[in-house]
């Protein structure tokens, strides 16, 4: 019973080993730098932008597609509320805040049903369709702003990225929680998360089932850039303001984590669980390169390339040709 256990969880244990390692490593090199309290409250500042970010581009891997327009589309959408939130400076703070929030969801609402249309009814790879579909939002986005940052949010707005609650937790920590519960519900509990794992695995066997396959793909979109346009909502929360171009770095540290974390685009694969102790880790790692003031910020991308393949590598071994299995069942089942 043990064995299997440990054999159904054994990428989970793999990723915390290589927790383990990270911290292990910072700690033997800074002393005790690494475990101050305001070093742990820094990180859980940091990491949750991304990190919803992260889980919203979760559910389109998990379908076996890929969207790379979300931090766009995030960027417009969070334009256009900065400006609504500016011109009506003068209202009363929570309302303009709400519909400022309401606009920046709609326009993601739309962003994803355009994408997973590109997607399931014209039959555009999901990777050229939603690079288009970047470049398309990031035109808009320079178009309205003449790339200048865009100001204006309500005191009350900004307060939430840089407000701890308690003296210790973060509001932003608080969203990414609660972000997660409905993540993990809707993968874990509901007929969705089923059937979004069916339509990853293999989308032919998913139609034979009676499962309406184009509905799943635009509402996993339209998903996902709801979810990603919340990271940025928090992200101009904690930069007082929003930019065509912030979060570009994002794109790349997302599916970064998203393949540390086994929940590969081939689809139909990956715990939720193990993307949490992947965004942790990659915030961790960039933490402890901060510590050394001498180096070059930029060594946290070649670690993170590092880490990678190694867990690419590790990840191959512990699976047993997992992978080459499951490709070989798809093809028998097409």
């Amino acid at each position: 019973m043990k064995s299997k256990t440990f054999e159904k969880h054994s990428y989970t244990f793999m990723l915390l080993g290589l927790m383990a390692v990270v911290l292990l490593f910072f700690t033997v090199l800074k002393g005790g730098m690494m475990w101050k309290g305001d070093v742990w409250l820094g990180i859980a500042m940091q990491f949750p932008e991304y990190g919803v970010v992260t889980l919203g581009l979760m559910f389109c891997f998990i379908c076996g597609k890929m969207d790379m327009s979300f931090m766009a589309l995030g960027n417009f959408a969070t334009i256009m509320a900065v400006m609504y939130m500016g011109a009506h400076a003068d209202s009363p703070a929570g309302g303009v805040m709400l519909v400022g929030i309401l606009i920046a969801l709609g326009i993601a609402v739309v962003g994803g049903l355009i994408n997973g249309m590109l997607v399931a009814y014209l039959d555009i790879p999901p990777v050229m369709a939603t690079i288009s579909m970047q470049l398309v939002w990031t035109g808009l986005s320079v178009a309205l702003t003449n790339g200048n940052t865009v100001k204006g949010l309500p005191s009350l707005y900004t307060d939430i990225g840089h407000t701890y609650l308690m003296g210790f937790l973060p509001v932003p920590l608080l969203i990414f929680l609660l972000i997660f519960a409905v993540a993990w519900w809707l993968l874990q509990h509901t007929v969705y998360g089923e059937k979004l794992y069916m339509v990853g695995t293999n989308i032919k066997a998913a139609e034979f089932s009676a499962i309406n396959t184009r509905r799943m793909v635009i509402g996993t979109y339209i998903l996902c850039d709801v979810i990603c346009c919340i990271g940025c909502l928090i992200m101009i929360s904690t930069m007082a303001s929003a930019k065509a171009d912030y979060g570009t770095s994002y794109v790349m540290r997302c599916i970064l984590i998203l393949v540390l974390a086994g929940v590969l685009p081939d689809g139909g694969m990956g715990r939720i669980g193990n993307v949490l102790i992947a965004i942790v880790t990659i915030q961790i790692i960039a933490t402890g390169v901060n510590m050394f003031p001498n180096l070059n910020t930029y060594y946290a991308s070649l670690i993170w390339g590092a880490l990678l393949l190694v867990v690419l590598v590790m990840s191959t071994r512990v699976n047993g040709g997992f992978q080459l299995k499951r490709r070989a069942r798809k093809a028998a089942k097409a």
